[in-house]
């Protein structure tokens, strides 16, 4: 009896893909990157907060997508869901500067009394 080999072995045991790059960073953008190159992005946002990932906070606008098509952007701290969004000022807006016409109808109106 002669035996053979048939090639009925499925691709994937005669020529196994390689494992996937995981992801160890993120680089901000609109969208930003995954590092390195080619990495397969975090499943969801606790995957992405399990990274251990540090830096500055990200500047508006700036995301990642994570592995579940969601968005996320880097606060400083952790990943939080979203795009990065525009800083507001702490006082509600922008001061009004001293020569305002407010501010001198009111520092007329106090001489007058």
């Amino acid at each position: 009896m002669t035996t053979f080999w048939d090639e009925s072995y499925p691709p994937s045991v005669l020529h196994p893909e390689p494992p996937p790059i995981v992801a160890t960073g993120a680089t901000a953008g609109s969208p930003g990157a995954w590092t390195p190159a080619g990495a397969v992005p975090p499943a969801d946002l606790a995957a992405a907060n399990a990274l251990g990932y540090s830096g500055a906070a990200w500047t508006v606008g700036q995301y990642v997508v994570l592995g579940d098509a969601s968005e996320a952007y880097w606060d400083g701290a952790a990943f939080v869901a979203g795009r990065s969004p525009v800083v507001e000022d702490p006082d509600g807006g922008e001061p009004a500067p001293e020569s305002s016409s407010r501010k001198r109808r009111s520092s007329k109106s106090s001489d007058d009394a």
